[in-house]
């Protein structure tokens, strides 16, 4: 049987298998003119090995490139009457449009067939794609161990978080910042970000662990003690008087400028000693009356 491959529509991107009936080298010669050689009797106990061939193998490729092969499945052990399914043949890069072949022995013994037989068995070629590897995920976040004390502000504005936001991790609240306003509580662990000045803390209280959170929300610990002293304030002050301690747990606001009392003698009777700052803070009093807290620097004669 001749074919005309030119006078075959093929669909792009496939490859296609003739499949042809099934020839036994046992019961069928294959001479121009096709003859039985032997009678065969109705029923053969024995399986029969068979070559069932596959001709014309059609590699249709993506770029319309087009080359063949020849195939077979060769030494089929198969028993009158019986079905076998068998794979199609692998090919990399190709898929086929009928994953299995079935091959069926004639109950008498005369012959194999196939669902395929006279078919076009089509192939696609499959689209290649770049592997892409993905890098492990760099952390942006600085981190570095701290032992410090801190307050947080009375309104600090801000929250506690599982993990510092903007960092390679997931994170969650875990405490509202309002939680523990006021609270003096231990920094363990300051983390920056890149671009940013103020860091984030890992706060912890007693043993456990609050969270992070922004910078902005804490503040170092200040502490107070009353006093009964004296003051002069300087002539030229480069600070004024507040009505906290600034940066302090407390909102600051301005009460008076330090030059409105220059040279002028004030009663103290309150310090605040900020973390981290040498020179304390004074609240300072005119006439029994409180003008408000000023930088240390701005005093002169404290007694």
């Amino acid at each position: 049987m001749m074919l005309n491959a030119k006078k075959l529509k093929l669909s792009s991107k496939k490859f296609m298998v003739i499949v042809l009936t099934a020839i036994s080298l046992m019961a069928v010669g294959l001479t121009a003119g096709t003859t039985v050689l032997n009678s065969v009797e109705p029923t053969i106990a024995q399986a029969d090995t068979w070559d069932y061939t596959l001709i014309h193998v059609e590699f249709d490729k993506r770029n319309d490139d087009v080359s063949y092969k020849d195939l077979k499945f060769a030494n089929i052990n198969i028993k009158p009457g019986q079905t076998r399914t068998f794979s199609m043949p692998k090919f990399a890069g190709f898929t086929p449009l009928y994953k299995t072949i079935k091959i069926t022995e004639s109950k008498t013994g005369a012959g194999i067939t196939s669902n395929l037989d006279h078919k076009w068995v089509f192939y696609s070629q499959v689209a290649t794609s770049k592997k892409t590897t993905t890098k492990p995920k760099v952390d942006p976040v600085k981190y570095a161990t701290k032992k410090l004390s801190k307050q947080v502000k009375l309104a600090p504005g801000h929250n506690f978080f599982s993990h510092v936001p903007g960092s390679k991790y997931s994170y969650k609240t875990t405490h509202y910042g309002n939680t523990y306003k006021g609270r003096t509580v231990k920094v363990n662990m300051s983390a920056k970000r890149p671009g940013t000045k103020t860091p984030y803390y890992r706060v912890v209280i007693g043993k456990k662990t609050i969270g992070w959170i922004y910078g902005g929300a804490l503040v170092n610990v200040t502490t107070y003690k009353t006093v009964k002293k004296t003051a002069t304030v300087v002539a030229k002050p480069i600070n004024n008087f507040y009505n906290h301690v600034t940066s302090s747990i407390y909102a600051t606001k301005l009460t008076h400028y330090g030059k409105t009392y220059k040279n002028k003698k004030v009663t103290i009777n309150m310090q605040g000693t900020r973390q981290g700052t040498k020179t304390p803070y004074y609240r300072c009093a005119v006439n029994g009356k409180n003008i408000g807290w000023i930088y240390g620097g701005a005093l002169s004669n404290v007694r």
